[in-house]
């Protein structure tokens, strides 16, 4: 019995000595998330009508903290927000941004208002590859609310599908219509599609929708709106925030004054012109 109990006592004191070295001598576990960039994307549902509920779900990956803009003044930082409703008919730019740590991704969706139950005719588009010169592929994106049926007046032909895809072989300026109609109601939008004839990247922002003035220290979140182009270079001017290659970076201005806003946009060793404009921070 003696001998057993001394066996046992010295199986207790290995298992106290390694569960002490393990614990000694353990190095933290890297997290390996720290270094994964977010992904940014949401869905949206509601009746798209003035004054009624619209309820964005955040389907973001990676994020450990969100912003949103929902394009008619109204922000949020939670996860889901709460229903937004739009007081006036038009279309809205709608921005998620998805953050985790120093890294951020950007996402935007058009949302139409209409002001009643009659069509309300939308549409946006994209270039392939955002390849602006030709041949150039142009995929439209229907918006239109309310409507049944499309017809889409494209250089000389006639679509009625809801989002036809079209190659523009010739450079020039193409004027779109899209008619959307419900029974014997119908609602008309015009836009230009712009075809160019080189393969410069071609430098275009925008700010996001903002109640004037802005303010020092205030979040502004810029579009980029570039064409032929896969890297960005942004200035803030004199005094204002550090160069940024993001495709759609957020800055605040410390100071007071007016800054000018650059961006070159760049597709391999071809950069376009700065498009430039001033921008007034108010203390």
């Amino acid at each position: 019995m003696k001998n057993i109990n001394l066996l046992l006592a010295g199986l207790a004191m290995l298992v106290l000595a390694a569960g002490s070295c393990k614990k000694s001598g353990s190095k933290p576990q890297p997290d390996e998330n720290t270094d994964v960039q977010p992904f940014a994307r949401f869905t949206w549902g509601g009746t798209q009508r003035v004054n009624s509920d619209i309820q964005f779900v955040n389907v973001s990956k990676n994020a450990d903290s969100f912003k949103w803009n929902f394009g008619n003044g109204e922000t949020s930082t939670l996860e889901t927000p709460a229903k937004v409703k739009y007081a006036e008919a038009g279309v809205y730019d709608v921005v998620l941004t998805a953050i985790k740590g120093n890294r951020k991704a950007v996402y935007k969706q058009l949302v139409a208002i209409a002001a009643d139950n009659k069509p309300f005719a939308h549409f946006s588009f994209t270039y392939k590859d955002q390849q602006t010169y030709v041949p150039a592929t142009v995929q439209f994106v229907n918006e239109c609310v309310n409507a049944a049926e499309f017809e889409w007046e494209i250089n000389g032909n006639i679509y009625r599908d809801a989002e036809p895809k079209v190659i523009f072989n010739q450079p020039g300026d193409y004027v779109v219509k899209l008619t959307a109609k419900n029974g014997d109601q119908e609602s008309e939008f015009t836009a230009t599609v712009e075809i160019t004839a080189n393969t410069n990247p071609i430098a275009s922002f925008a700010l996001e929708f903002h109640p004037f003035p802005y303010t020092v220290n205030e979040e502004i979140q810029l579009v980029n709106l570039s064409k032929n182009s896969d890297s960005w270079l942004w200035t803030f001017g004199n005094d204002g925030p550090p160069a940024s290659t993001d495709e759609h970076p957020t800055v605040k201005f410390s100071k007071a004054g007016t800054y000018t806003i650059q961006l070159i946009a760049k597709k391999g060793t071809l950069q376009s012109a700065p498009r430039a404009i001033n921008l007034k921070i108010n203390p």
